[in-house]
């Protein structure tokens, strides 16, 4: 909320009001001016919490107490290269599911950035 918050502190209040001269609505000035300014604020968030969804380690550690109940309730990936690398002395395994990760990780964030017109170039 705070990266939203900041982001709307940023936009100029002279686009609302040239808006509102215009004749703008209240919907029209929130879909053509908060929108569109607020993209980057919204595609670090998503990219952060991504992140952040894949990266859960701790909350699951202490939840399920270690995630070794059966079935696996609760194991993470973070969670499963911990298991493997670190209780199994598997670090050879661990260190390729580190590198799948990484590869999820990266996949997952360009689809996105692409989807949001990031890579897009400019035109003056």
């Amino acid at each position: 909320m705070l990266y939203f918050l900041s982001g709307l502190k940023n936009i100029p209040d002279d686009y609302y009001e040239a808006a509102s001269i215009d004749g703008a609505s209240a919907f029209q000035r929130f879909t053509r001016i908060t929108i569109p300014l607020l993209k980057p604020t919204t595609i670090y968030v998503l990219t952060v919490s991504i992140y952040a969804g894949l990266a859960m380690f701790i909350e699951s550690m202490k939840l399920w107490n270690g995630n070794n109940l059966p079935k696996n309730i609760g194991l993470t990936i973070v969670g499963y290269l911990y298991r493997q690398g670190i209780k199994k002395n598997n670090l050879g395994y661990a260190a390729a599911v580190g590198i799948v990760l990484l590869i999820i990780t990266m996949v997952i964030n360009l689809t996105q950035l692409a989807f949001s017109g990031m890579f897009k170039k400019e035109e003056d």
